[in-house]
This record gives structure tokens, sequence and C-alpha cells, in this order.
């Protein structure tokens, strides 16, 4: 097996002050109840990741649709209100679709999701959702957030994390090893 990729577990504690959100010029913050489309926002999803290592692209994957379609139908602990999602006018410029809890700890408030659109990109809306989530659940009396990132992310999402105040909690590594050649699928840089 050789190593492949790094990645962490990175936590912010919502023991001290938390900056106000701070948004570009026409962003409005709206949540999932707001009446969107799970579609729409899942096409901008991908979109936002297209630029990530490792991305495989899924447009018209109807089969996708259907699993996120269920999983959010039938998992008791989905909140759609801790769907952040910033608009520019109809466009959804970037997400962070968050979940109520890490695994069973009930005090730290999960990121599954935060990213912005390229156009939007390098103006402070990753910053803005990031602490925009944690006002939200510290309004809601979690002691901490925390998320999954790609330690060589193209989009240099440690080093927002960082800024936010984050740090790592837990590091992974991914090791493969080839049984037979093939045809590489992933995005690689």
């Amino acid at each position: 097996f050789s190593p492949v990729r790094y990645s962490w577990i990175m936590i912010k504690e919502l023991v001290e002050h938390i900056p106000e959100a701070q948004f570009p010029s026409g962003i409005q913050i709206k949540s999932f109840e707001d009446n969107f489309d799970l579609e729409t926002v899942i096409e901008s999803v991908d979109e936002i990741f297209e630029d990530h290592w490792g991305y495989i692209d899924r447009s018209g994957d109807d089969e996708r649709m259907y699993r996120v379609r269920y999983s959010i139908e039938n998992e008791p602990d989905f909140d759609p209100s801790l769907w952040i999602i910033a608009v520019d006018g109809d466009e959804i410029a970037g997400v962070a679709l968050c979940s109520p809890k890490f695994g069973i700890d009930l005090e730290t408030g999960w990121v599954d999701t935060l990213g912005v659109r390229r156009q939007w990109r390098r103006q402070g809306l990753g910053l803005g959702l990031l602490h925009h989530a944690f006002t939200v659940f510290n309004g809601r009396g979690y002691k901490r957030v925390g998320l999954g990132v790609d330690t060589q992310s193209l989009t240099g999402a440690t080093g927002l994390y960082e800024k936010a105040g984050m740090f790592v909690y837990k590091k992974m590594g991914l090791y493969e090893k080839e049984l037979r050649p093939g045809i590489e699928l992933r995005k690689q840089s």
C-alpha cells in the first residue's frame, strides 16, 4: 500500500467570540426550508466539487438523486434549517450543508459540505458561511463544530478553516494498492 492522500477532522470550540458573518455584496443567506429544489442544490454542490481531487461527474445520475432524497426523507436527524444556502439573485453561490451531530456526539455540530461555486470564490463567502454556521450552532447550545477536509485541497480549504479558528482534531491517511492497471476516472489535479 502507498499513501495517496491525507485528510483531517477539524474542530472549532464555540467558547470564544464568534466573528459576525460577513458576505460579499448581493449575497443573501437562506436555508433549505426556503423551498429550494433538492436537485438544484445537489447540482450546485456537484459544480462546487468538480475542482476537487477524486471528483467523478455524476450529472444525470437518477439513482444518486433517489438515494439523496431517500436519505433526507428517512434520516431522523435531518434538519433543513441547517442546510445554509448563499444565493446571489436566483443563483446558488455557496453552501454549508450541516448536520445536528457528529456521530454520537450531541455537543458537536457537523458541517457535511462547505463550498463556494467558482465565480464567487476568493471573496470571503466561504469564511462567511463558516462563521454563520458557527453562530447557528452556538445559538442552539452546541459546544463545538467539526468538519472533514482534504489536506491537499486545490481550493486552499485548510487555510480557510485555520483562519476561522479551527484546529486539527484527527489525522487520517488514504492508502491504495493497485491490484491491476485500469483507467483512472477521478480528477487528479
